[in-house]
């Protein structure tokens, strides 16, 4: 029994599409493989007023979203100031650094309390961080 010269075209366009999205795949994923890394780094969000920890005695707490916007853990040094006042961690340093990597993508708390001033007056506080 003989097939048909238009059932063998029909065959052949298909595998040879079938073929071709093989390739653009394959080329696709080794792309993805090939890419350079993105250096770490991080984007710090605006302050946001939020209440202090119990028995801190500071008149005002500032809470920043920090976020890893590389594609590669990495640990950060962040440095806060304040323009009128003392601004520090919770743990009274005016410099934080993570014991452990922030993950690409994924937002992190840090919240920063900020004493008077000579002005009797407590500014918003400015947040920096960079990638160790």
């Amino acid at each position: 029994m003989r097939s048909r010269p238009g059932t063998r075209n029909l065959l052949s366009y298909l595998l040879s599409i079938v073929l071709i999205v093989a390739i653009a795949a394959f080329a696709i994923l080794i792309a993805l493989q090939v890419r350079g890394d993105k250096p770490p780094r991080f984007d710090v969000g605006a302050p946001q007023g939020v209440e202090c920890p119990v028995g801190e005695g500071t008149p005002a707490c500032f809470s920043f979203a920090v976020t890893n916007l590389g594609n590669k853990p990495s640990l950060v040094e962040c440095n806060v100031t304040a323009g009128a006042g003392r601004a520090t961690f919770l743990n009274d340093t005016p410099v934080y650094s993570s014991s452990a990597p922030f993950e690409p993508g994924i937002t992190e708390q840090l919240t920063v309390k900020v004493d008077q001033g000579e002005t009797d007056t407590v500014t918003e506080p400015m947040l920096m961080c960079i990638a160790v």
